[in-house]
């Protein structure tokens, strides 16, 4: 069993690691993202300029370009397929975050140059991680040239950003110029420098009619592109920008319901399901923090709860249930930050934890190795007090993710498994077979998780039980006769 085990957390690894990216035209569903804010991941070689400060939360920090091809291998091993940068074009002085453009054009020179970009698309592809870039259509710097035309701007109706967005012009998208400025902005990032794709930034406050031609553009430029949205405020997104074509946006309803019900111990885990009904089943893009929320690592903190044991039961969520998960950096070590500022930090890679990297492979392997936690069927199985269980199902292969939450070992029965089989857990090394009433009982630890697969029940493994009575018994004859030839020795002696 365990070495079945094993090999459901091995080979899909292994397998990522030796075909090449572009032998692989993976559906964007198959993807596990990792978010990087440029500034504030790793500085691998940006000398000290007089726009930064490690000690000013609104000043460059050191991150660049080569911190990030220094980290690949890195990401790589935690399983993620897809690497997102923040905005890394030519921002106005101060403009760390990305959101002050005044080139959409040239790479700010604060990260590096559009040589090191190309180096770190094509290292990135050797490993076969695709690369994303921030795409910000709405914003940008007072000393963009478009800036001062009312023609080419709207108004600004965002007033307290922790990120710049407050101190940015809005560029109108639907002024012909503005709108053939963003479309060869387009076009030049997939040429120069072979990405894979766009998170296009704040598709909600982006005109829906615009966003739609930039996307047919994009999608004529390179049918196989990669895009992703991120949402600001989600009463403003419409079903008109869901229908614009990018498949997967970000879900801040989903984040938040995550980030309640798993920094709160004893929180009915079913409230994610109910949220997920709510929002219209969609497959979105799951993420549970980003720059511009608290860290979830520190609202588990303030709630008194250990870090790691909650992140387990977030992430078995968001790496088993309907979406694509999107995992900010430095969640992994785990981070945290009493503040947004203080949460936006360069990367502490020296205080990685070990438990939680080796969580993230597990979880990488099961959804890798089991196409159905990406594209199955979906539903709640059952729910006791804070313990929830889902089924996942294709036709081909059922597989039931337990999350306890409770304060306390919590079962759930459930009475639809085929006769003839038996779950087999993936995490825990756990085997659940039918009881006396025909029902299975799916019963673990508080703040715990499980993943079940379904089965042929293949009753006691005798053979491995014959070994192992074997070994003991041969290990009590061993006992026996050394002890009968230290007497032996004793009786010559005397």
């Amino acid at each position: 069993m365990k070495k079945y085990v094993l090999l459901v957390f091995a080979i899909p690894l292994l397998l990522c690691w030796s075909n090449p990216v572009h032998a692989q035209k993976n559906a964007i569903s198959d993807e596990i993202i990792y978010s990087i804010f440029v500034d504030r991941f790793n500085n691998g070689d940006q000398q000290p300029s007089n726009q930064m400060n490690v000690d000013d939360p609104a000043a460059y920090h050191g991150g660049d370009l080569q911190g990030i091809i220094d980290k690949l291998d890195y990401i790589k091993e935690l399983g993620f397929t897809t690497i997102s940068l923040s905005s890394i074009m030519q921002n106005a002085k101060g403009g760390y975050h990305g959101y002050w453009i005044d080139d959409f054009l040239k790479v700010n020179d604060q990260f590096g140059t559009m040589k090191d970009l190309q180096r770190l698309v094509k290292e990135a592809h050797k490993r076969n991680l695709k690369v994303l870039l921030e795409f910000v259509p709405n914003y940008a710097a007072p000393t963009h040239p478009f800036a001062k035309d009312p023609d080419k701007t709207l108004a600004n109706d965002i007033t307290d950003d922790s990120l710049g967005l407050d101190q940015a012009v809005r560029l109108n998208p639907e002024n012909a110029e503005v709108k053939q400025m963003l479309f060869d902005a387009g076009d030049f990032w997939l040429d120069k420098a072979d990405i894979d794709g766009y998170n296009v930034h704040a598709v909600d406050q982006t005109p829906p009619q615009f966003l739609k031609a930039f996307v047919d553009h994009l999608k004529s430029k390179k049918p196989d592109i990669f895009l992703t949205g991120s949402v600001l405020n989600a009463d403003d997104l419409s079903k008109e920008s869901y229908d614009a074509g990018i498949p997967l946006i970000a879900n801040p309803a989903m984040q938040a319901s995550m980030a309640d019900v798993f920094s709160h111990v004893g929180t009915p885990v079913d409230k994610l399901y109910q949220q997920w009904e709510t929002a219209g089943k969609n497959n979105d893009l799951l993420y549970i923090d980003n720059k511009f929320t608290k860290r979830f690592t520190q609202k588990i903190v303030d709630n008194g709860q250990n870090p790691v044991t909650a992140w387990k039961l977030a992430l078995a969520y968001m790496y088993t249930t309907p979406g694509v998960p999107l995992v900010y950096q430095g969640s992994e070590i785990p981070m945290d930050g009493e503040t947004v500022e203080a949460g936006n930090r360069l990367v502490q890679f020296n205080h990685k934890d070990e438990d939680m990297g080796d969580f993230f492979t597990k979880m990488t392997s099961l959804r890798t190795r089991f196409p159905v936690l990406r594209d199955g069927d979906f539903e709640l199985a059952g729910s006791n007090g804070a313990m929830s269980v889902f089924k996942r199902s294709d036709g081909q292969e059922t597989m039931y993710i337990a999350i306890n939450n409770d304060t306390g070992t919590k079962a759930v029965t459930i009475d639809d498994v085929p006769n003839g089989m038996q779950l087999t857990g993936l995490l825990g090394d756990n085997i659940v077979r039918k009881d006396q009433d025909g029902n299975y009982k799916l019963g673990i630890d508080r703040e715990s998780v499980e993943v079940y697969v379904v089965e042929k029940d293949t009753g006691l493994n005798w053979l491995f039980i014959g070994m192992i009575v074997g070994v003991f018994v041969i290990f009590i004859l061993a006992v026996v006769l050394l002890s009968r030839k230290q007497r032996k020795n004793k009786d010559m002696q005397s």
